[in-house]
């Protein structure tokens, strides 16, 4: 279906290259909507800040660091104890907020001096911190206040403190994504390097994108323990300030949110050849896929297994409890971006749900090409969504749940609809075997508290409705053709869409990348099916190995057709995949930014 212009946007036509609504047969090379661009005047966004993307969501993580707003008052309070990351120092970074407390004073005569004096008093106050982060806002960055150079006079006084500067005004992009890439980038570009970090692990790597949300991190931190991985920085959650300077010695960059931490995994690729691996941490399979990659990647897979099975063991039963009574049931996912392509697989695979309709605040044409590659046939997609489109759309999907934020979560709960934060959880943590199960607890809680049914009737009809999203994906695929064309073109289309649904590698954020990526994997892949020598000398190589041995494990799973194949027809299909995929995810890809100067 061509993009939609919903009945409540027709005062503003403009909206409707922001929405979408998936058919058969469609791809993104058809149809993308228009997303990280300015909102349109007249639409009611949800969007957070350019400095709240930098400060709230990356910056303000970090467990030993002073986080000084330069600005007024409420800046800092905007973006304080609106994110629940707990540290395992006392939560430091949750108990204190710091600002240069700008007044119309400042703003007349200037507020450099007001920052230098906070800065002093900071670090007095706190004699056994000594990391910083500075952040810029919208007054202080229209009046002109030099905050690098008043750092670099503070630093000189102080001698034995380090600090970072953060540009990025509320006003300097379209939504908070601005803010994740003048953090990473400026990182890069200034700190990482600086320190040079212990080794104590033959595998090192980077966890880049997870933010402790009520504790993601110590779950990852468990598992990499366990096969004993040394992680060398967490970009942010439950992170150090110094840990960050030493990126740079990573074997491995494990990728989570691509979104908000992508571009400084890029730049740790380009300039020190640290292979990125992206993976999805919320799931059960997923969990399972993470894990064998990893293994993979540095040959200790026998270790991965071991806490797969492990971790199987313990929740598996709980989520199948979950799972019954989840089947069938509908969600919409509102979030900032990420979670989307992250979560609706996860939900639809592992809890037989369905996701109806999605919604991002700062998602870029990127996470719109995941999403829609793994989304379901009539899937409402929306960028920067306004609250009567919310409404307009839960009147047209009728879910059982709503995954959103606090703000929305507000609206959807005065339509008697269940709801569950989606941006710091409700019982946390989600990540992992363990958070899956947390995950599929509170879901069932939302949809099935007694408080429901004492409520008004929402906006469901009282008819049950006959849920047919998977009867297409159960259906045995047209019978065999008795020429051979037919027939790999028929196994082309079913492998390209199971790797288009599950497989994040094929949608970096740069062409180029991407193209090594599905040469890389595709190619190692043929190797393993049909028995070839497949190098592992290389960062890259093993990169390719751990993503192509997973695949082939789940393809075969996943098309028994494949063992009795012949070799000459594997490589033909996956030739056709490779080449499907490059004309997918490149060549006709709508993604304006592939080739964006900043990426």
């Amino acid at each position: 279906m061509p993009l939609k212009l919903l009945k409540c946007d027709e005062a503003i036509p403009e909206r409707e290259k922001h929405v979408y609504i998936k058919e058969k047969g469609e791809d993104t090379t058809q149809f993308l909507p228009s997303s990280n661009v300015e909102t349109i005047p007249g639409s009611l966004s949800e969007r957070g800040c350019s400095y709240c993307g930098a400060k709230l969501v990356i910056g303000g993580v970090l467990k030993d660091t002073i986080q000084l707003i330069h600005g007024p008052i409420g800046c800092a309070y905007d973006t304080w104890h609106t994110k629940r990351y707990p540290s395992d120092n006392g939560n430091f970074q949750l108990k204190y907020v710091w600002s240069s407390d700008m007044k119309e004073s400042h703003v007349v005569f200037g507020g450099e001096k007001q920052l230098k004096k906070s800065i002093l008093e900071a670090f007095a106050e706190f004699p056994d911190i000594k990391r910083m982060i500075v952040y810029s806002t919208c007054a202080t960055a229209l009046i002109g206040d030099d905050i690098r150079a008043v750092v670099k006079s503070a630093e000189k006084e102080l001698g034995d403190v380090d600090i970072f500067c953060v540009e990025c005004p509320g006003f300097a992009g379209v939504s908070q994504s601005k803010g994740h890439h003048v953090l990473n980038i400026g990182w890069v570009n200034e700190k990482v390097g600086t320190f040079e970090p212990e080794i104590t692990s033959p595998y090192t790597i980077n966890v880049i994108g997870d933010y402790n949300i009520q504790g993601d991190t110590f779950v990852l931190e468990k598992y990499m323990e366990k096969m004993g991985v040394q992680i060398i920085a967490h970009f942010t959650g439950n992170g150090t300030y110094d840990s960050l300077r030493g990126m740079h010695r990573a074997q491995l960059n494990v990728t989570n949110c691509a979104r908000s931490a992508g571009y400084i995994a890029n730049e740790l690729k380009k300039r020190y050849g640290i292979p990125r691996l992206d993976v999805d941490t919320w799931g059960f399979d997923y969990a399972k896929e993470g894990l064998r990659k990893i293994g993979a990647f540095f040959g200790i897979e026998d270790r991965a297994e071991a806490v797969i099975a492990e971790e199987v063991a313990k929740y598996e039963s709980k989520l199948a409890w979950y799972k019954e009574r989840l089947t069938g049931k509908k969600v919409c996912i509102w979030t900032g971006g990420p979670r989307l392509w992250h979560w609706t697989k996860a939900l639809e695979d592992d809890l037989g749900m369905k996701v109806v309709a999605m919604s991002s605040k700062f998602g870029h044409q990127e996470d719109f090409e995941k999403v829609i590659a793994r989304g379901q046939e009539g899937t409402i997609y929306i960028d920067d969504s306004n609250e009567l489109e919310f409404f307009e759309v839960l009147d047209m999907v009728k879910p059982d749940l709503v995954l959103t934020g606090p703000r929305v979560g507000a609206l959807v709960k005065k339509l008697h609809l269940p709801y569950v934060n989606g941006h710091g959880y409700h019982n946390g943590p989600y990540m992992g075997f363990e958070g899956a199960v947390n995950m599929a607890r509170d879901m069932y809680n939302a949809i099935y508290s007694p408080l429901m049914k004492l409520a008004a009737l929402d906006v469901r009809n009282d008819e049950t409705e006959e849920d047919t999203s998977n009867q297409e994906n159960n259906e045995t695929l047209k019978e065999k053709s008795d020429e051979i064309a037919a027939y790999i073109k028929e196994r082309t289309e079913e492998i390209t869409t199971y790797i288009q649904e599950r497989c994040l590698w094929q949608f970096h954020s740069r062409s180029w990348d991407r193209e090594e990526n599905i040469n890389g994997v595709i190619n190692t892949a043929i190797k393993i099916l049909t028995g070839e020598e497949v190098g592992t000398e290389t960062l890259n190589e093993k990169l390719y190995f751990a993503d192509a041995k997973i695949l082939v494990v789940e393809l075969k799973v996943k098309f028994s057709w494949l063992a009795s194949m012949e070799h000459a027809h594997i490589k033909a299909v996956l030739e056709l995949v490779r080449q499907k995929l490059i004309g997918i995810a490149i060549t006709g890809s709508l993604n304006a930014e592939l080739n964006h100067s900043l990426y």
